[in-house]
């Protein structure tokens, strides 16, 4: 009962509404957005281009770090997976700035700047811990040990960096002599 009366009244207000030229919006939007959204293209070139430059520059770092010979690459130079992780991070900010150019609705300029600049940032950080990973994995860091088990770490010269730089970090009781903890 009540619910027929009320969708009677809303029916005749969108008559009045039509035949004054008004639109009114309907309840799941607007026939403007309806029809922008069936006209809506999928940008087929912005998706190959984020597939290809994943799969090569991402999923292909490790599998170039296996495939070319780690004398090509010292330690104190990036290997070959640094390259495709650099270029990574230099392409995709503008690939994400190409696809929010191409969006039908326009985010603010500041938005658009804050957003590319965390994904650099995030993406810096992480290039820069597979980096630290890949360089400690091949100077015989071992990861399923402690820092103070590790190899690496007890053939480290001279023993006092070790001694001292560990003990500082592990000892529970260095604050008992500070005279602001008595």
């Amino acid at each position: 009962g009540a619910e027929q009366a009320a969708a009677l009244m809303q029916g005749s207000a969108r008559r009045r509404a039509a035949a004054a030229g008004v639109s009114l919006p309907g309840r799941h939007g607007s026939a403007k957005e309806e029809e922008a959204g069936r006209n809506s293209q999928f940008h087929f070139d912005l998706w190959l281009y984020f597939t290809l430059q994943n799969w090569l520059l991402d999923f292909g770092r490790p599998i170039a770090m296996i495939l070319l010979p780690l004398e090509w690459f010292p330690l104190n130079k990036p290997s070959a997976g640094d390259y495709l992780h650099m270029a990574y991070n230099v392409i995709t900010p503008f690939l994400l700035l190409k696809l929010i150019e191409r969006s039908p609705k326009t985010l603010p300029r500041s938005m658009v700047y804050i957003t590319i600049i965390i994904f650099v940032m995030g993406a810096s950080i992480h290039l820069v811990g597979d980096s630290v990973n890949h360089r400690l994995i091949f100077s015989g860091y071992q990861l399923h040990l402690s820092v103070r088990e590790n190899p690496i770490i007890k053939n480290l010269k001279p023993e006092t960096l070790v001694k001292g730089g560990l003990a500082g970090l592990s000892s529970p009781s260095r604050f008992s002599a500070s005279p602001f903890l008595s």
